[in-house]
Parts: structure tokens; sequence; C-alpha cells
């Protein structure tokens, strides 16, 4: 039986920011490719790899965008520095926010469940599954 999976991911940061990822393997063929791209704005430096697990044969590619080949390691250096400033904290796509009466804002601390057990609850009210 033939699978065939594709993946693609994007994460974004202020500054026109993005790293771009997408996977495609092909159990038929063996084929499998990977790519990264990094993005600033309208210059992209992406690498993209591919091997077949049948024939034994690799490749990899890297394309620029609006970027010179020679000027690919400056690019990498400016892309890191931007996006170490957002290490530190969570990533934008996974913040939390409170639903009801947080108007929006981010929640401090470990993230809450939908449903908590008693001992979890803040208020701690309800006693009655305490066994």
């Amino acid at each position: 039986m033939a699978t065939c999976q594709e993946t693609s991911e994007m994460r974004s940061a202020p500054g026109g920011i993005r790293e771009t990822r997408r996977t495609v393997r092909d159990s038929d063929s063996g084929l499998e490719q990977m790519s990264i791209g990094h993005h600033i704005r309208d210059r992209a430096h992406i690498l993209q790899r591919s091997r077949n697990h049948r024939t034994g044969d690799q490749e990899e590619r890297q394309d620029y965008i609006n970027l010179d080949e020679s000027e690919a390691a400056a690019f990498d250096d400016e892309w890191r520095r931007e996006t170490s400033r957002f290490r530190q904290q969570r990533p934008l796509e996974f913040r939390r926010h409170e639903a009801s009466g947080g108007g929006g804002r981010r929640t401090e601390g470990p993230p809450r469940l939908a449903i908590q057990a008693p001992e979890d609850s803040p208020s701690r009210q309800s006693r009655r599954y305490d066994w």
C-alpha cells in the first residue's frame, strides 16, 4: 500500500520575519523531500534536500530570493540576530488568551486546562470529587 504524506508549517514574527518548513514522503517511490526557508520581508534563503530511499540518490539545493549567493552568510546572520529576540519568549502562535472577561489579554503562568480538577481549581470551593 502506497502512502504519500505532506506537511507544511510557517512561523512568523514582527518585521516580516518568517520560517517555512515543508516535507513530502512518498513510500511508493521512496522519495523524501524537505525544505526550510528563512524569510525577511521580500528576501529569502531556502534550503531543499531530497533523498530517494530506493535508489540512494541524494540532492541538496539552495535558492535565494532577492539575494545573491555571496550575500547568503550575511543574510543568515541577520536572520539569526532578528529571530534571537523572539526565542526567549513563547512563540507567537502558541500564546494563550483568556476567553472570558480578559479582553484578550495574555495569561501568565502555566497553561490552564479547559476543565480543571477540583485540586487544580483556584477557588477549591467544591470538594465533592475528593475520595
